[in-house]
Order: C-alpha cells, then structure tokens, then sequence
C-alpha cells in the first residue's frame, strides 16, 4: 500500500494520501488550502525492524566504543538517545533521574 506526498504550490504544507492499490487513481490536492495545483516529492521510506532486531542493534557494542564513560554529558546525551529509541524519555532536570535507591 503506497503513501504518495504532494507539496502545495501556493501554502508550501505536504498532504499524505494511502493508496490500497498502486494502480488506484487519485486526484490529489493541498489538505491545508484545498488547491489543487500541488507537486509529487519524494517520501522517506520507512523500513520496519522486529522488536529482537531492534534491541540487538541498539545493544551493538560498537555503537559504544567512543563513549567517555567518564564524561557525565556523554552518558546523558548516550541515555537520551537510548531512551528515545526505545520509546520513553527521560527527563532534563536533576530531579528526573531514578535514584539507585529507587529501585
């Protein structure tokens, strides 16, 4: 099932349209203005990994082999981004943080 994105050649905004088929016809048009003099570009493509997949690659020990374990910034900016990409947060300020006593 494709997703065709046009961009809007008066508003500039993208407008997304799923197709069920490849061989359906649409007749796109700006979802923010309505005008229909819109331009087709590119989409990202978006290629979907299994759970296992993905905790193996973030887990990958060359991912880590720059970190500065010594470096409190490193391992917050390395515990951001690992958080981010399994799907929470954490947060930025101090109070944020679980305590090794929490547990």
């Amino acid at each position: 099932m494709p997703i065709y994105e046009y961009r809007c050649d008066a508003c500039k905004k993208v407008s997304s349209f799923l197709l069920l088929r490849a061989s359906e016809e649409i007749e796109p048009y700006c979802k923010n203005c309505g005008n229909k003099l819109v331009t087709r570009i590119l989409s990202r493509v978006s290629v979907l990994k299994s759970e296992e997949k993905r905790i193996e690659r973030l887990l990958d020990p060359s991912r880590f082999s720059g970190l500065d374990e010594n470096d409190p910034a490193v391992i917050e900016k390395t515990m951001k981004k690992l958080g981010v990409e399994l799907g929470g947060e954490i947060g930025d300020g101090p109070g944020d943080y679980i305590n090794e006593g929490s547990f």
